[in-house]
């Protein structure tokens, strides 16, 4: 224990108390303010007991508990409906000032000696003291921050305990100088010094109006989840699911601190008298005070942050059961006292912290009316019970066979302790935002009729990519003849198809085609040529052969390549010796469309023997030709192409495909092969879990799990993100593996926290400082994200979610939440954490930062944090004289001092750019490095009106004019900066900028940002919050009424709009009428998602295996004409894709635009996790898409097209929305 008390600990403490001074500050008066409350109560009780016992017998006390408990209930029923109208603040204002002068009063009335006064004051004083207890609470609850409750309610509560313990010793004291009588006095007075603590607090606060507003509006609930999870719940009990086990044990314990306190009383009086009976309870509260001061200061703390709430809940109920126990076998003064002072040592301490902190996570609406049902209804309802019982049984029974009844009680509240834990998680669960929904699980079932009903009809339908995908999938079904509808096919319009059927008749060599295929090799496609001479080839004709061989002349490469793929896959040697000729002359060729065709080549002729010309084409200047290349390794599966193909990785115009070519092999192949390269440095191994993630088999996941604790931080990252996508689809996991490197990264996360206590906060370490926070952020997403792979994900990301950006409420919630979920070394360590700053905080003292914390950072840190400490170094000639940081500042020699400070800045610059606010400094050091050295003469123009836009531009040095139309519009001068727009859009420029002055510029290309993006997805995502933000900044600008004109006219187009819908609605519930066999089934609904997001544009880049995966993981939601699918200011964390129906995009009577089948929305609020920006509302009966933010993000980042693609779109509506157009 004296260790609590070490010059360390107080260094401790008092930093804690100058980080969070105001807090503190805040809760010494909070703590004044119970020490005076509980003081008043204490001496107001006494006083009344003393002087009614001393004039009333047992037989009376017996009866006093009936009106005192009516009281009680008729004062917190009162209580629980008016107070509610009134501020919180303003009430207690009042209130203490009407009790204390009612008490003022009570003391003439005792002074008079008038009879009726005694029963009076023993009943009213006990009103008193339980809505002085009550306001407090609430007032406390509502001036503390909820994400310290849990360290600061000890603090709290020591005041009350204190304030018993002085005012239990005083009335030893006061009694025999002032009498019994005379206490009233002080009572009187302790409450109006309450009050001065209640003035400071509200002065303390911000918004006083707001804080204690009886008026606060309500957070707007998603119309998509009200439909989800039904209507929304009204009752109290279905708000608060834990309610109804809190009241079970607060009554059970109620009526058995009842029959306890009147064992204690009936035993006390048969003993003393008057003042020896006061000064004897004075001392009994005092001893009994000091003994919870003792429990308060060094247990409750230490058993709340161990063991958790639901743990500490049951430690009062069975201290009463075992002190209960106790009397029953001996009934004696001692044991008496033991059992009444396990009520103030442990009942006002462990438990009534509990009790407290378990209303903590409900909403301030609910609470405030759940803890007036349970300290106005539940509690005093007991006491009323309690008091009739007594009536009945204090005749029957002695005092110490009461111990029957109170253990039977206290085992009822035993039980309804142990339930509350699953009720109490689930209302911390539905205080949570829970950022998305469940994934499907059901898998595409395609040998029901049903279904394949929908992929046959699908082949006739005059939409290509519907057409497309019902042929791919109907030709790889088993038990499927396809033959019958090959001929129809064969004469489709789009040349794809007929590409596609071909290359069935190659696989199947249906009898009967062969002349359709004689036919097709007049067809002016030259794909559909060559693809029908090499299913002419497969037919291994004789008679074929000196036919297909003629087009090794023709014109046309593709089919060139069709006759020689041909020739090699089928006619053997003969076929080999006709085409090898013009094959070696293909493969040499510097023709791009050449090589090209080479490239595919190996795949269609599919001889894993003949893949060493595919070496070259995987490492050619093209990427169309690499591309390629990875598609027919994809189909050879060749374990010497694995190094080549790994190497494509770096590349993100190749990396999707050559995730696909590493993902076809062989598991046991595969992994065997990629296994190595793990343990190898280089930029490919980051890109090297999409591969593992791809595969997706417990053997993928179980190798990415076991390189996590060997990898850096980076890899980690990509590690954990392909673990967290294959997690749905494994079965087992090692959870002490798991565990294990949890408690690696919170080790970590402690130690960089130490070791840079002395850079934080001090300005000539700023960018040492922000680089270790950037480091100590990202491990909480990693250990959060370990978490979610043993725990129910989407509660972890809930929590991370709502504990690292929401308000204090759902922060202090989320911490609860990982209280209650975790267990053991692990669940402290994360507490810990969720309860700790989350930047590291300076000490008290500025010291200059030792060089073994320089060398450790230095070690341990990523590239980032290394080279801004070699820079801190390098220009403050700082004396090093570790070996071993010597040795790695050498060996970094190959990055200057001038190399590294240009890049600074760099940095700066683009901190001035609008376009990449939000970004950190780590972020725009990767940007500093894609900026190219351009300089140019005054008069030269570096761009012109109508020029193609696809890069931006940093002024260095020098001035530009902006012209448009041959009129100057602007300047521009040093850190200005120009054509953000056009760098994401790659849109013409809308005007021209000529140099008046030599200037020096910074040049930053669209392609190198995109690709920048592509590898390092957090830049992406902070750009487009960016841009997002801007759009609802717009929005809510043009969100003024508008003139009655416009209005007329929306209004006008909403009704021909309407009546379009009305005649498309009619359409389709024609066709559902006519499908409504097939649309039964849930497989039916997967089929057509797939159909529907083929039509979106943002998806325009997916490939048809990633449309199926995505068909299977969105939700399908429908709304009937009128109704709001989200509104301005709901939490948005999916966007939408209209499957059928019309939807209008408006904000109150404003509309912004209508949106069709095929077209989506919502982008916005998934990008910044956001409110929604405008309502959306169903024209007609609409059904839609529902896809969740990570499923999003997931397809988003493995695909630099639909990258592009979403980035254009918000540029190109942040664009739209400007009044008066900028450069771009």
């Amino acid at each position: 224990m004296l260790k609590l008390f070490t010059g360390k600990t107080m260094v401790k403490a008092a930093q804690r108390f100058t980080e969070d001074k105001e807090e503190y500050t805040k809760v010494l008066w909070l703590f004044g303010y119970l020490f005076c409350v509980v003081s008043a109560s204490t001496l107001g009780r006494t006083s009344a007991d003393a002087l009614f016992l001393s004039r009333f017998d047992a037989s009376q006390l017996s009866i006093m508990y009936l009106p005192q408990s009516a009281s009680l209930i008729l004062i917190g029923i009162l209580f629980q409906k008016f107070s509610s109208r009134f501020r919180l603040d303003r009430l207690i204002k009042v209130l203490i000032p009407i009790v204390s002068l009612l008490v003022l009063v009570s003391r003439i009335g005792v002074g008079q000696n008038y009879t009726w006064v005694y029963p009076v004051i023993y009943v009213v004083y006990d009103v008193f003291n339980f809505l002085m207890i009550v306001i407090f609470w609430q007032f406390a609850t509502s001036v503390m921050d909820q994400r310290k409750v849990k360290r600061m309610i000890g603090l709290v509560g020591s005041g009350g305990i204190i304030g018993g313990i002085i005012s239990g010793f005083g009335l030893k004291l006061l009694v025999p100088l002032t009498g019994t009588a005379n206490l009233i006095y002080f009572y009187a007075a302790l409450q109006l010094l309450a009050l001065i603590a209640v003035y400071r607090v509200i002065g303390m606060s911000r918004d006083p109006e707001e804080l204690f507003s009886t008026s606060k509006a309500r957070t707007k609930k998603p119309t998509n989840e009200r439909k989800r999870q039904g209507e929304q719940k009204a009752g109290l009990f279905q708000n608060v699911p834990h309610l109804k086990y809190v009241a079970i044990m607060s009554a059970t314990l109620v009526l058995s601190l009842t029959f306890v306190d009147y064992q204690f009383k009936v035993i006390l009086r048969n003993t003393l008298q008057n003042d020896a009976l006061a000064g004897f309870m004075g001392s009994f509260y005092g001893f009994s005070g000091l003994l919870a001061l003792f429990v308060q200061l060094f247990v409750a703390g230490k058993l709340l942050t161990r063991f958790g709430v639901m743990t500490a809940i049951l430690v009062f109920p069975i201290a009463l059961f075992t002190g209960s126990l106790g009397v029953l076998l001996m009934p004696v003064l001692a044991l008496a006292v033991i059992v009444k002072g396990s009520d103030k040592v442990v009942g006002d301490t462990i438990y009534s912290s509990v009790s407290q902190l378990i209303m903590f996570p409900i909403s301030p609406e609910w609470r405030n009316r759940a803890k007036g049902f349970l300290d106005g209804v539940v509690r005093n309802g007991a006491k009323g019970i309690a008091g009739i019982s007594l009536i009945i049984l204090s005749p029957l029974l002695s005092a110490g066979q009461f111990s029957y009844v109170i253990l039977a009680l206290l085992a009822c509240c035993v039980v309804a302790a142990i339930k509350v834990k699953k009720a109490y998680l689930q209302t911390l669960l539905s205080t949570l935002e829970t950022r998305g929904t469940d994934l499907q699980e059901t898998e595409l079932d395609l040998m029901d009729p049903a279904s394949r009903q929908i992929l046959i009809s699908a082949l006739e339908s005059s939409d290509r990519h519907q057409v497309m995908y019902a042929l791919k999938i109907l030709r790889g079904l088993d038990g499927f003849d396809l033959s019958p509808h090959i001929p129809a096919l064969l004469r489709n319009p789009y040349p794809e198809v007929c590409v596609e059927a071909i290359i069935y008749i190659e696989q199947m060599t249906p009898a009967g085609l062969e002349q359709e295929l004689q036919e097709l090799l007049s067809s002016p496609n030259p794909q559909v040529k060559a693809q029908a001479l090499l299913a002419l080839a497969a037919y291994s004709k004789e008679e074929y052969l000196d036919q297909i061989t003629l087009h090794l002349e023709a014109d046309e490469v593709e089919i060139k390549a069709g006759a020689i793929a041909g020739l090699i896959k089928f006619y053997g040697i003969e076929g080999m010796f006709r085409a090898v000729g013009t094959l070696k002359q293909l493969i040499e060729s510097t023709d791009e469309e050449e090589r090209t065709a080479m490239a595919v080549l190996f795949g269609r002729i599919g001889i894993q023997s003949f893949f060493k010309p595919l070496v070259p084409m995987l490492n050619d200047t093209s990427s169309k030709v690499r591309i390629c290349a990875l598609e027919s390794a994809a189909l050879l599966r060749v374990p010497a192409l694995v190094p080549h193909i790994v190497l494509m990785l770096q590349d993100s115009r190749t990396r999707r495909h050559a995730i696909e070519a590493l993902a076809a092999y062989d598991e046991k192949v595969i992994i065997g092969l990629l296994e190595p390269y793990f343990i190898e440095e280089g930029t490919s191994l980051l890109h090297l879990p999409k591969v593992f993630e791809r595969i997706g088999t417990q053997g993928a996941f179980d190798t990415l799990l076991i390189h996590y604790g060997p990898s850096n931080y980076e890899m980690r990252d990509k590690l954990l993100e392909a673990l967290r996508s294959l997690r749905h689809g494994i079965r087992q996991v090692d959870e002490k593996l798991v565990e294990e490197l949890i408690l690696q990264e919170i080790q970590l996360y402690w130690q960089f926290a130490e070791q840079s206590a002395g850079v934080a906060g001090n300005k000539a370490y700023s960018a040492i400082s922000e680089a270790v926070d950037q480091i100590r952020s990202s491990m909480t997403g990693r250990i959060f994200g370990l978490l979610g792979l043993v725990y129910e994900s989407k509660t972890v990301q809930a929590v991370y979610a709502n504990w690292s950006e929401g308000e204090a409420r759902q922060q202090a919630n989320a911490a609860e939440v990982m209280d209650q979920m975790l267990l053991g070394n692990l669940r402290m360590e994360i507490i810990k954490i969720m309860s700790s700053p989350q930047k590291v905080t300076g000490a008290l003292k500025k010291e200059a930062l030792e060089d073994e914390k320089l060398i450790w950072l230095y070690e341990h840190g990523d590239e980032w944090l290394r080279q801004m400490i070699q820079l801190d170094v390098m220009q403050e000639n700082r004396l090093v004289e570790h070996a071993a940081l010597k040795l790695r500042l050498d060996a970094s020699k190959n990055i200057s001092l001038d190399w590294l400070a240009d890049q600074m800045k760099r940095v700066l610059l683009l901190k001035k750019v609008s376009l990449f606010q939000g970004l950190t400094s780590r972020d725009l050091f990767f940007i500093a490095a894609q900026l190219k050295r351009v300089s140019e003469t005054s008069g030269a123009t570096v761009f012109k009106e109508r020029d193609p836009g696809d890069s931006l531009y940093l002024i260095q040095s020098g001035r530009a004019g902006v012209y448009r139309n041959q009129e100057k519009i602007s300047e521009l001068r040093v850190g200005d900066c120009f054509g953000q727009t056009a760098i994401l859009t790659k849109k013409l420029r809308t005007a021209t900028v000529r140099v008046e002055e030599d200037i020096q510029l910074w040049r930053l290309d669209s392609t190198a940002l995109y690709e920048l993006m592509f590898d390092r997805t957090g830049i992406a995502l902070e750009m487009m919050k960016l841009l997002s933000r801007r759009l609802r900044t717009m929005l809510d600008r043009s969100a003024q009424p508008r003139e009655e004109s416009v209005q007329q006219d929306l209004t006008s187009k909403q009704e021909a709009f309407s009546s379009l819908a009305e005649v498309a609605t009619a359409s389709l519930a024609e066709l559902r009428q006519a499908d409504s066999l097939a649309d039964s089934t849930h497989n039916n609904k997967i089929l057509r998602r797939v159909l529907i997001l083929q039509k979106i544009d943002l998806f325009s880049h997916l490939t048809q295996d990633d449309f199926i995966r995505l068909a299977q993981m969105v939700d399908e939601v429908e709304y009937e004409a009128g109704e709001a699918i989200c509104g301005v200011g709901d939490f948005g964390d999916s966007m939408f894709g209209i499957i059928e129906g019309n939807v209008r995009v408006h904000r109150g009577s404003e509309t912004f635009a209508f949106l069709g089948e095929g077209e989506y929305f919502g982008e916005m609020a998934i990008i910044d996790s956001g409110p929604r920006s405008a309502d959306c509302t169903a024209i007609g009966q609409t059904v839609l898409l529902q896809l969740q933010k990570d499923q999003v993000f997931s397809f988003c980042f493995q695909n630099i097209d639909l990258l592009r693609s979403m980035m254009q779109v918000l540029a190109d509506r942040v664009k739209g929305m400007l009044h008066e157009d900028g450069i771009r």
